[in-house]
């Protein structure tokens, strides 16, 4: 028979008159109580709730669930979430979420070998029992599969379907992140030597007939020598006479330094000398 906490609980969710479901909650708690639920939020009270809760659902009876979130003391979020949690604890879940399952709903099923590999990896190399039916193994195998070939998925889908927190999916992706490199590092595309296609599209590139413009030829032609002549001599001749009208603009008229006429020439004597004089004329005349 059910405790006092349970019948109590059972009679605020109007299912106190229900024995079936008092007597199957009643060992759906006895059963948690074998089972670790270390780091849950998991209250004595919201176990009776939701072991209730879970009772009530094998026997179709109904169940307010709005009062249930209620006494459960937790949020509608985490409380679907602890109720999975439970649901697969006690074995309760018949369809279990698997690999085959999630690509279908995330339409990736090419990644489906490879997450099962990651899968059985990870088994064989945890240092402590894991169980890798829950979603969240499941969820994370799935999405480093698709990491690792380079499919695009909603990442808000399976963080949802894996019933995690974002901070615990966080820390998850960086444990398989590293996990998946180191054993699955040959499924990487290898580095150095280039795809053949690229090769190939080398060589055509290479063996490609480009046309090049040819240069232009200039053909020379040769002056005859008296064609020649002419042109120099009239170059000459030019040049020459530039030159001459430079220098007529550039002198300018010298003005004689005597600014007036002197009295007496020394070339003329200013008087007449008397005709004894024998014609010669005297530089300096004589007063007779």
């Amino acid at each position: 028979m059910a405790n006092k906490t349970l019948s109590l609980i059972a009679t605020k969710l109007g299912l106190g008159e229900e024995d079936k479901v008092l007597n199957k909650a009643a060992e759906f708690q006895r059963l948690l109580q074998t089972k670790s639920t270390a780091g849950s939020n998991l209250t004595d009270t919201s176990k009776v709730v939701i072991c209730l809760d879970l009772a009530a659902g094998l026997f179709g009876a109904d169940l307010d669930i709005k009062s249930a979130i209620k006494y459960s003391g937790l949020k509608p979020l985490a409380y679907n979430n602890t109720r999975k949690v439970v649901e697969n604890l006690l074995e309760l879940n018949s369809d279990k979420l698997t690999t085959n399952m999630l690509c279908v709903s995330l339409q990736c099923s090419g990644v489906q070998d490879l997450a099962d590999q990651i899968l059985e990896e990870y088994q064989k190399n945890a240092k402590m029992e894991v169980d890798l039916n829950l979603p969240q193994y499941v969820c994370m195998a799935v999405f480093q599969a698709c990491r690792i070939n380079k499919v695009k998925i909603s990442k808000s889908k399976i963080v949802e379907k894996s019933r995690l927190k974002p901070a615990q999916w966080a820390k998850l992706d960086a444990d398989w992140t590293k996990f998946t490199e180191v054993h699955f590092a040959t499924t990487k595309k290898k580095r150095g030597r280039p795809p053949k296609n690229v090769v190939e599209d080398v060589e055509a590139v290479e063996n490609m007939d480009i046309d090049v413009p040819k240069p232009e030829v200039i053909q020379e032609v040769i002056e005859s020598y008296d064609d020649w002549k002419t042109r120099m001599l009239e170059t000459a001749y030019k040049e020459l006479k530039e030159l001459e009208q430079c220098e007529r603009k550039s002198i300018t008229p010298r003005k004689s330094p005597r600014k007036s006429l002197q009295k007496y020439s020394p070339y003329k004597s200013p008087v007449k000398t008397p005709s004894k004089a024998n014609g010669v004329r005297l530089l300096f005349p004589i007063d007779l």
